[in-house]
């Protein structure tokens, strides 16, 4: 009995128990869904207070790039973050505006910003593991993302998608809405908006897409890099069919329309951009204006619109001049070697590598996996993919990396797995010998697996970029008004940004001597004038012609013509050392003074900065400053610069010493004393020394720039030991050089390796195009000047076969008042060098005529003559 009752006790206590702690759990439920809730509203109340203001889509504006144009017109660069160009939604064709409905949102016209039926379809895919993803966002969700919001992915991110849908959908029409979409989303290849991706994948304005190509770039939207038709049309092509069925099932095409856009047989191009291809040098050289002199910050977002002095057509010739002289002498380049050695441990530094942010350049970065002798290959993996160098597409590396004990080239000797370097693709097909090597191929292929996206399974053929070699530079500029119109700083802008047009400064050798005839001229002395050639050595110092050649007494035009030396140093002394160094130094040069080593090129200096100087031939005696920007305007129109107001020189020249201008009395008219004067010679001299130089070209040691033009005129230029090769030269209105050498100044270019054998044909080649777009014109002889004729050897008057006519400013004719000649002197400190110092005097300078011991020293210097 006890036992009973106590059983009912315990049934009914634990009844009450188990009511009481039901009633309590209903009731924390309760607490935790208010509170749940109420969090919930509190949170939704946060972050729509956070939530930006639809006025920023109302007053948006995207990034745009900038674009450099030639002067005649031709766009040479596009400097951008993205690549855009805006359209409104009525220059969109339809089938591109249908295609992205189709394959991103069928109801766009119908729902409010969300898409449930979408967002539980894609919902349900999720949840099932489904293989065919889908996605949720409506095309207003994803424009907010887009253009409002970041692209994390988080539920806090897909909630503010889904309430700034709502506002962009009450603020915006449906085609506005459309309109921002298309011109912000992203395709691929630094493509942002449908007008940029018509333009990089078909080579048009989106108006004139075909139904078949308007869906490709339809299709491209969920993943751009993994569907990228230039690497894997196959995969492009199956999300295009993707696109053309959802477009039929909607009744936008029909179906004979999806049949032919089914079967088109499509061809895409690879993204273009002109930047590294043009002028990258020159574009350069603007970039730093822009930011140094007009302080223009986000150049690559502030859609300005820049216009140049270039011209594309000589650009084009200039750059192609150097291009061919590269390749000509291919075989001297050598690999310059990895960027980086990580060792054969590869797997991490692929996970990097392809993790990477594509870059829009010419060439890749790669990893080396595998090297293999015998089949003559090397296995890479870039952030593309994978691909295959051949022994055959870098020989000029496997012949200057080849053993010296051997003699023996291997691929081994130049890489090793695990080196990251530059890749260039080449067009080819890749031999039978490497395709058909499985266990080389089965290992290349097994590195794809690393990708978190689907790259095609094909090799692409590559060769190595990064060498070592002979560089070039060339520059053109219009010798009248200062527009460069060309500029070539190296052979390869990817490689070595350094401008050796600009930048570089290297020693002038012979190409100096017109810049101090001109002086000589201007001082008394003519053409006809006589200079004698005396043994000259100061302190071990012992010029000499080329090849030793003994020439005697000469005419100022015969050593100057043949690049004779030693006429050259004794003219130099005769006029006067010191004079001549603040003479040359008025055009910008920084050069010692008294040096008389100085008259056959010792001097170091840009290339841009001799062509300025040189354009005083061409433009009257009168220096004309570089610059490159004609115009900025920005992104509505407003011209925020303009060279007509104030000119940004390339390397500004404010001459000093004009008191030390020997100009002759009476032939300059006006001279200006203002020491900021250009005038750096006479009119007479400038038209009397262009006269020469054409004789340089016509008899002398310019000989291989012949048939350019009749008017042109130049001089070449070689230093000591063949490490620097000049040619300077104008054509009418045109001034341009070409410098050639080796990064390494102390490397030699071996035979043939001067200004007249290197150089000259380079200047030739680009100077062919330039004289056809500039008309060319013989140079107006100014008053005080006139024509003499002279026996070629005596510069004494004479009528006979071998006279010759030349050109000399009045009363500097034989026996004129004003003449001068070069004559041995037996009390000339020059010869009797006994007299000389050759420690500085006080303040830090030689005295005249010596020449300076620690640029000079010992040194033989050699004419150009070949």
């Amino acid at each position: 009995m006890l036992r009973r009752v106590f059983k009912i006790f315990i049934y009914y206590t634990r009844e009450k128990y188990e009511q009481f702690l039901l009633s309590k759990i209903k009731k924390l439920f309760v607490f935790l869904f208010i509170f749940i809730t109420i969090l919930a509203f509190y949170k939704l109340y946060k972050i729509e207070k956070s939530l930006p203001s639809v006025e920023k889509l109302a007053n948006y504006e995207p990034a745009l790039p900038t674009v450099l144009y030639s002067q005649d017109g031709i766009k040479i660069a596009e400097l951008f973050q993205e690549r855009r160009y805006p359209v409104l939604l009525t220059e969109v064709t339809p089938f591109l505006k249908n295609a992205f409905i189709a394959a991103e949102d069928a109801d766009f016209y119908s729902h409010k910003g969300l898409d449930f039926k979408g967002f539980f379809r894609a919902f349900y895919h999720f949840i099932t593991f489904s293989n065919q993803k889908q996605g949720g966002s409506t095309i207003t969700q994803q424009l907010a993302k887009n253009v409002l919001l970041t692209k994390e992915r988080t539920i806090t991110r897909k909630i503010k998608d889904i309430l700034m849908a709502r506002k962009i959908e009450e603020s915006f029409s449906k085609d506005k809405i459309l309109e921002l979409y298309l011109n912000n989303i992203y395709l691929g290849n630094g493509a942002y908006g449908i007008e940029a991706a018509s333009e990089n994948y078909f080579r048009k304005s989106n108006i004139k897409l075909s139904l078949a190509q308007a869906a490709l770039i339809a299709g491209l939207t969920p993943a751009p890099s993994a569907y990228d038709p230039t690497d894997n049309l196959e995969v492009a092509k199956i999300r295009q069919t993707y696109v053309l069925d959802r477009m039929l099932k909607r009744e936008m095409i029909t179906q004979s329309q999806y049949d032919r856009a089914i079967k088109e047989k499509i061809t895409v191009y690879k993204a273009e951009s002109p930047n590294n291809k043009v002028a990258p040098y020159f574009v350069a050289e603007v970039k730093k204006q822009l930011v140094n002199q007009l302080e223009i910050e986000n150049i690559e977002t502030s859609g300005l619109t820049i216009y140049t002095t270039l011209h594309s057509k000589i650009q084009i010739a200039a750059q192609t001049g150097v291009q061919n002289f590269s390749k000509q002498y291919e075989g001297r380049k050598s690999f310059k070697g990895a960027i980086k050695r990580h060792g054969e441990d590869i797997h991490d530094t692929i996970l990097k590598l392809i993790n990477v942010p594509l870059k829009e350049i010419d060439n890749e970065i790669a990893i080396v996996t595998s090297i293999d002798d015998e089949l003559r290959s090397v296995g890479v993996v870039t952030q593309k993919g994978i691909g295959v160098l051949l022994a055959e597409d870098i020989s000029w590396a496997l012949h200057a990396g080849r053993s010296k004990e051997t003699d023996l080239e291997s691929l081994n000797y130049i890489l090793k797995v695990g080196d990251e370097i530059h890749v260039q693709k080449v067009k080819g097909d890749i031999p039978a010998r490497v395709t058909d090597n499985r266990k080389f191929v089965t290992k290349l292929q097994s590195h794809l697996k690393k990708f978190n996206i689907t790259v095609s399974n094909r090799m692409t053929r590559y060769t190595l970029t990064d060498s070592v070699g002979i560089e070039a530079a060339s520059m053109v500029m219009d010798a009248k008004t200062g527009e460069v119109l060309a500029m070539v700083g190296g052979e390869n802008f990817i490689q070595s940004q350094f401008n050796r047009a600009t930048q570089a400064e290297r020693q002038v050798g012979s190409s100096v001597k017109p810049l101090y005839y001109s002086y000589a001229i201007d001082n008394g002395f003519s053409p006809a004038s006589l200079i004698d050639s005396p043994q000259i050595d100061i302190d071990g110092w012992q010029p000499e012609n080329y090849e030793g050649e003994e020439t005697g007494r000469v005419t100022l035009r015969h050593s100057l013509t043949m690049s004779l030396n030693i006429p050259s140093i004794f003219l130099f002394h005769t006029v006067g050392a010191t004079k001549i160094s603040k003479q040359l130094n008025r055009f910008g040069f920084s050069w010692p003074s008294s040096d008389l080593s100085l008259a056959l090129g010792s001097g170091s200096t840009s290339l841009l900065k001799m062509v300025q100087a040189y354009s005083v031939f061409a433009n009257q005696g009168k220096l004309a400053q570089a610059y490159y920007i004609q115009e900025v305007v920005d992104r509505k129109g407003n011209i925020i610069y303009t060279a007509r107001d104030k000119k940004i020189y390339a390397s500004p020249v404010t001459p000093q010493f004009v008191e030390d201008a020997p100009y002759l009395p009476g032939k300059v008219s006006n001279r200006q004393e203002d020491p900021s004067s250009l005038q750096m010679i006479s009119p007479q001299a400038a038209f009397v020394t262009l006269d020469l130089l054409r004789a340089v070209v016509h008899s002398g040691t310019g000989q291989a720039v012949l048939g350019v033009s009749p008017y042109v005129g130049g001089k070449t230029g070689t230093t000591n030991g063949n490490t620097d090769a000049w040619f300077m030269g104008v054509a009418s209105q045109l001034v341009a050089g070409v410098w050639i050498g080796y990064d390494d100044s102390s490397k030699t270019l071996g035979g043939g390796g001067t200004g007249a054998g290197m150089a000259a044909p380079i200047w030739k080649s680009m100077m062919q195009t330039a004289v056809k777009v500039y008309p060319q014109l013989d140079s107006n002889r100014p008053n005080g000047v006139h024509e003499i004729r002279v026996d070629r050897d005596t510069g004494e008057y004479s009528a006979a076969p071998n006279s010759i006519y030349v050109y000399v400013i009045d009363g500097t004719e034989p026996g004129g008042i004003y003449s001068k000649n070069a004559f041995e002197d037996a009390q000339s400190e020059l010869l009797n060098n006994s007299h000389l110092q050759t420690k500085p005097d006080k303040e830090g300078e030689l005295p005249e005529g010596v020449p300076n011991p620690s640029t000079s020293g010992s040194i033989k210097y050699k004419s150009d003559k070949y």
